[in-house]
């Protein structure tokens, strides 16, 4: 803007204009701010108890009939998958009668139940369902082996699967992901000693 006065031009900034450096300054003001919430929420999320589901956190998997209701073939002995806490639920009794070939079906295990975190030892991969071919556990990324237990057997894992306790309250599984227990070292040897040579692998 131009004012003439008797002293010739005189040039002001018009009301409410903002310089190039004073919009730099604000912008960058906006964008330190947004990143200091981004960062103070994932913080507050990653601090805050998961009491509701997922790692962290106590979670209800239900009673056994909730579980076969799911899963139909837990009760003869096929790992429960429970995508949300990222782990295998294992009806031992009718999972060593599914690996002996005995086909002992088992409603209700009680406590003879493992919780297994489907996290490989080795290098972190997700491992998969139970193969059908061997009855064990196999990693898809470098071919660690485990039994249904859980336990090693082959591959490069440094130990057996790692798991999660479990508790029953009124009728109810309860896995505490909040506490992971290592895996039982190379060599346990529980069931299922088998000779890893005359097993047919879903890996190689």
């Amino acid at each position: 803007m131009t004012n003439h006065s008797s002293y010739g031009e005189v040039h002001t900034k018009p009301i409410g204009e903002i310089t190039r450096r004073g919009f730099m300054r604000r912008m960058l003001g906006i964008g330190v701010g947004l990143l200091s919430l981004e960062f103070l929420g994932g913080t507050i999320a990653f601090l805050w108890p998961n009491l509701k589901g997922g790692l962290g956190g106590i979670v209800d998997l239900g009673t056994a009939a909730d579980i076969a209701q799911q899963q139909p073939a837990w009760p003869k002995g096929e790992p429960y998958i429970y995508n949300k806490a990222r782990l295998f639920f294992v009806n031992v009794p009718a999972g060593e009668g599914l690996v002996d070939g005995s086909g002992k079906t088992v409603a209700d295990p009680k406590g003879a139940v493992l919780a297994l975190y489907r996290k490989c030892p080795h290098l972190g991969c997700q491992i998969p369902q139970l193969c059908d071919k061997s009855k064990w556990f196999e990693c898809l990324c470098h071919g660690s082996k485990y039994t249904i237990l859980g336990e090693k057997r082959a591959g490069p894992a440094p130990r057996g699967m790692d798991r999660f306790p479990v508790t029953i309250s009124n009728g109810v599984y309860q896995v505490n992901t909040g506490e992971k227990i290592t895996g039982p070292p190379v060599g346990t040897v529980t069931f299922d000693p088998r000779d890893s040579a005359s097993i047919p692998h879903c890996t190689g």
